[in-house]
């Protein structure tokens, strides 16, 4: 069986390699030409009124067909594509499939029944249209005075496909049945109702957007922001935005987030009061002109899309670069932060970080402004008696959008997490949000999870995971809940840093002195490699005597600025503050020796 497994994993491979096509893409093309094979042979097999074992092999490869069709609805939804238009070939030759079978059970009512299939299929061909007209309607702004909101559709426009491939299964079983055909024309008539409903929506909505598109310049020239914040991709606002708004907020000036994808819109707007508004691509109205109004002095990006480059054109602004946390990723170090006028890092370690990969920015752009996050985390920098029970915070970062990218210890979190509970630890596990897109990490999340569930019930250790970890307390709460950090090259890290508390990371990229060489926060850490090969001992410093305990007290200042507690945020507000002002920020910094303190 394993021999089978790895021949077709090989297979694939190959056949990927030649094509230059995904493994998923191969797996779609080969469902949605399995289920155009069994739709078509159900239509021969059923509309040539064959004997009883064919018309067998014909309902059984059309349920074949309906089956595969499903799937790969399923999987297109999974991947957040757009339903209408999907498959639609798939889907009316299953309609023509059923209708043959229908016919053969009621040959003498072929009125009713190809009028329902012509209903079924006039609802199929117009998603081309639905979708089309959909384009115009996302939404312009919210949370800005004077720009109407663009109202939400009743029903997801995924309804649509699902209700054609509804139609064919209703259809099937009133065959089966021998009902009248008007049943199934009604049934037809029902699915046509959710296209109806949709195209009324966008009728309505098209003329809402095209008014706010309209006076979306006035309304932002009256708000008169003095900066904006950028974002143009569409996962990740919530943490991303999350953990940068409240200190901008902070900062008293009104402001405009920006985001390219109306999808994050509900995201974005239950993390701030400030308008959030999603410039046209297209056309002179409602553009990034309209957003990019004389108030605006400065903008920040917390996120490095290729799209920030859109906004960068714009020259009388001063562009700042903030990212979403602060570690030793390729994303702290990116060559394409030469772009931005000022570049915002917790500590020195951030500047050596960009020598040290090669990228030269010159040092008046740099801002070195602490690690506002960190002002809840409290400071414990003397040890733990010996005797007390631990509580670890196990946090491994996501495996990221690309290989290269990719520092996530997840794959080995559940012999991690069993380790731990073999020493009598209690766990919060925090898996990164973005862990949950991916269904092999979604899976190794689920037996850590139930991991911990069952051994809650067999100890009674007050474990946390799932929304009591993830959603209910935030990365402070489980910090100051905790008595050590397991996590691999993550932000978790840095900001785990500022409680004094002992660390352990895992070494996916990199091995030995290479992984100390290459991930500055490694040569304070306890490193676990890998292959768990120091797994015990990397556990036995981390929750005893934590030889390292200085060390990281020296380095917390080189990482994270002068600046812990309620004391942390202010820096970045003074700076940020000046910025958006419009006046000269030239930050004085202490020298420092390349590559810091080590270990």
């Amino acid at each position: 069986m394993a021999a089978t497994r790895t021949v077709r994993r090989v297979g694939v491979r190959a056949w990927s390699a030649v094509t230059g096509t995904s493994s998923s893409k191969l797996a779609d093309l080969a469902m949605d030409n399995a289920a155009a094979l069994a739709g078509v042979v159900a239509v021969v097999l059923l509309l040539s009124r064959p004997a009883t074992w064919a018309v067998a092999l014909g309902v059984l490869a059309g349920l074949c067909g309906l089956a595969a069709t499903a799937l790969l609805l399923r999987r297109t939804a999974r991947r957040r594509q757009t339903l209408l238009r999907a498959h639609l070939g798939l889907r009316l030759v299953l309609l023509v499939a059923v209708a043959g079978g229908y016919l053969l059970r009621r040959p003498d009512e072929p009125g009713w029944v190809w009028l329902a299939t012509g209903v079924g299929m006039l609802a199929i061909l117009t998603e081309k249209s639905l979708a089309l007209a959909a384009t115009k309607t996302q939404q312009v702004a919210v949370h800005l005075p004077g720009i109407p909101t663009v109202p939400e559709p009743p029903l997801p426009f995924a309804t649509v496909a699902w209700a054609s491939l509804a139609l064919a299964a209703a259809g099937a079983v009133l065959a089966a049945l021998a009902a009248p055909g008007w049943l199934y024309l009604l049934a037809a008539v029902l699915v046509v109702v959710p296209t109806v409903l949709l195209a009324v929506h966008v009728a309505q909505a098209n003329v809402a957007a095209t008014r706010a598109a309209t006076g979306l310049k006035a309304a932002v020239e009256r708000h008169n922001p003095a900066f904006v914040v950028y974002y143009a991709a569409i996962d990740g606002a919530k943490y991303q935005l999350g953990m940068w708004l409240p200190y901008l907020d902070r900062l008293g000036q009104p402001y405009v987030v920006i985001t390219r994808h109306a999808s994050t819109v509900p995201v974005i707007s239950s993390l701030t009061d400030a308008p959030v508004v999603v410039p046209r691509t297209k056309g002179s109205v409602g553009g990034l002109d309209a957003v990019m109004v004389g108030s605006v002095k400065a903008a920040f990006y917390v996120q490095g899309s290729p799209l920030n480059g859109l906004l960068q054109r714009y020259g009388s602004v001063i562009h700042c670069w903030l990212n979403h946390g602060d570690s030793d990723k390729v994303a702290n170090y990116a060559a394409r932060h030469v772009t931005y006028d000022k570049v915002f890092v917790s500590g020195e370690l951030g500047v050596d970080r960009y020598a040290a990969n090669g990228v030269r920015i010159p040092a008046k752009h740099f801002e070195v402004v602490g690690r506002p996050q960190v002002e809840r985390i409290e400071v414990h920098d003397e040890p733990l008696p010996a005797d007390r029970p631990r509580t670890v915070l196990y946090a491994p970062t996501w495996r990221g959008g690309r290989p290269i990218t990719n520092y996530s210890s997840l794959r080995l979190g559940d012999q991690i997490v069993a380790a731990l509970l073999a020493r009598g630890v209690t766990v919060i596990f925090r898996p990164h949000p973005l862990s949950y897109t991916e269904a092999a990490d979604a899976g190794v999340i689920q037996r850590v999870q139930d991991m911990l569930r069952a051994d809650r019930e067999a100890t009674g250790r007050a474990h946390l995971w799932g929304p009591a970890a993830e959603t209910e307390r935030d990365i402070p709460d489980c910090i100051n809940a905790s008595d050590a950090l397991v996590t691999d090259v993550s932000s978790v890290a840095s900001d785990y840093l500022a409680s004094g508390k002992p660390i352990a990371m895992v070494a996916i990229k990199a091995s030995g002195q290479a992984f100390l060489d290459k991930f500055a926060m490694g040569r304070i850490s306890y490193v676990i490699e890998k292959d768990l090969s120091t797994l015990d001992s990397a556990l036995d410093d981390l929750l005893g005597a934590d030889p390292l305990a200085e060390q990281r007290r020296v380095y917390r200042r080189y990482c994270l600025g002068d600046h812990l507690g309620a004391e942390a945020p202010q820096e970045f507000l003074r700076v940020a503050g000046r910025i958006v002002q419009g006046k000269k920020t030239d930050a004085v910094r202490r020298p420092v020796v390349v590559g810091g303190p080590r270990a």
